[in-house]
């Protein structure tokens, strides 16, 4: 038998009100230990003290990161900082860029770090403890560029300041800084330039950044995103096209998501998000969003109910059908590069990055309907997740 939406709602609200209970039962505990403990002989008592510090300094951590919400923390300076991340927070910052010419050019920086260790494509990271504005990471950077290309997979140090974030790993430096709206991100390794990319605000001023958040009791996550144009060089070549920078703290497992990010010759992007987790027989959908900008109105479709269908391949380009709200969107896409990464802290995390083409494309609005005759070819990536980690 198949759930009817309520059902599902139900079990959604279930799902958030058992959380909330947890948490009022963990606050409860720590009142009525410490009440308790007062009496105890000095060794019993630091016995227990220490015995409770880890699960309450995570509290006090998360509860300082919600109240950051009175703040209005602006978008460049939650880039430009780090988070005092409590158990199981996660911080990273994402940067991506897809060539406007219709070439299939695309390129990817990726680096962050966990509150506690963990191991990235077997390469243990050990907690990052921040120390003088710097801590240790992970980094990956990798591009398409008529061939594939991995220019770093390792271990790196991340080194904040006023108006820059740095990456340093035995491969490469990269260095973004600037002040919003105009940044610039520079990589080279050993003494050779990489790339060069100056990220500007689109000349229409719409559709250009973000900053949203979403908590339920004590996991949740913060993220500023900048939709920007670039300009610059990348292996010697000249490079410009749309880009998509991230920054994003996560407090919670890693569970899988759907996510993809498609941009347009005619400056049109499609977008979507479908994060899901099971617990204990439930099925929680935490978001279910996709978002059309129609670069030739200049104006934002949204879209409920997309859904996601695969269809793996014996040549390796793997396909992808994205539908919404009765087939109003109906999208096919088709791979030609990847590359995998593993997450492993007690369970294992899949996340693999998938380059993609657009095959054919029907979205429908109130007035029209578009199809890639009006929006010309489409280019980007599709993220396959599974697994889960701490």
């Amino acid at each position: 038998m198949t759930a009817t939406i309520s059902d599902k709602e139900s079990k959604n609200k279930n799902f958030e009100e058992r959380f909330i209970i947890e948490k009022d039962r963990l606050l409860n505990f720590i009142k009525e230990r410490n009440d308790y403990i007062k009496n105890l002989p000095e060794v019993e008592k630091k016995a227990f003290l220490a015995s409770i510090e880890t699960i309450k300094e995570s509290k006090d951590k998360i509860e300082r990161l919600l109240l950051k919400k009175e703040l209005n923390k602006g978008i460049h300076e939650l880039l430009f900082s780090f988070e005092e991340l409590p158990l199981f927070g996660k911080e990273y910052w994402f940067m991506k860029f897809t060539a406007n010419d219709g070439s299939r050019c695309q390129f990817f920086l990726m680096f962050g770090r966990s509150a506690g260790d963990i191991e990235v494509n077997g390469r243990y990271v050990e907690n990052s403890r921040i120390i003088n504005d710097r801590t240790d990471g992970y980094c990956v950077c990798w591009a398409y560029d008529e061939v594939q290309r991995k220019i770093t997979d390792h271990l790196g140090v991340i080194e904040v300041k006023e108006d820059e974030v740095t990456c340093s790993t035995q491969d490469i430096q990269a260095n973004f800084h600037g002040s919003f709206p105009e940044y610039t991100l520079d990589i080279s390794s050993g003494g050779k330039n990489i790339c060069r990319l100056d990220i500007k605000e689109p000349a229409d001023g719409i559709y250009n950044s973000e900053l949203s958040e979403n908590f339920k009791s004590l996991f949740g996550y913060r993220v500023a995103n900048l939709y920007f144009d670039f300009k610059g060089v990348l292996f010697e070549k000249n490079f410009s096209g749309k880009c998509y920078v991230q920054k994003v703290i996560v407090i919670g497992p890693l569970v899988p998501w759907k996510w993809s990010r498609i941009v347009f010759r005619n400056g049109s992007i499609l977008t979507y998000y479908i994060p899901n987790i099971e617990f204990v027989g439930l099925e929680y959908n935490i978001r279910n969003f996709m978002e059309f900008y129609d670069g030739d109105t200049k104006s934002i479709q949204r879209f409920k109910k997309a859904k996601v269908h695969e269809y793996p391949s014996e040549k390796g380009d793997k396909r992808w059908v994205i539908t919404a709200e009765d087939d109003r969107v109906f999208v096919v896409m088709r791979s030609y590069c990847k590359e995998h990464f593993n997450f492993t802290k007690n369970f294992n995390f899949s996340y693999v990055e998938n380059l993609v083409d657009v095959l054919d494309l029907k979205i429908e609005t109130d007035d029209k309907v578009i199809t890639l005759e009006e929006t010309g070819s489409g280019l980007g990536m599709v993220e396959d997740t599974s697994g889960f980690v701490i």
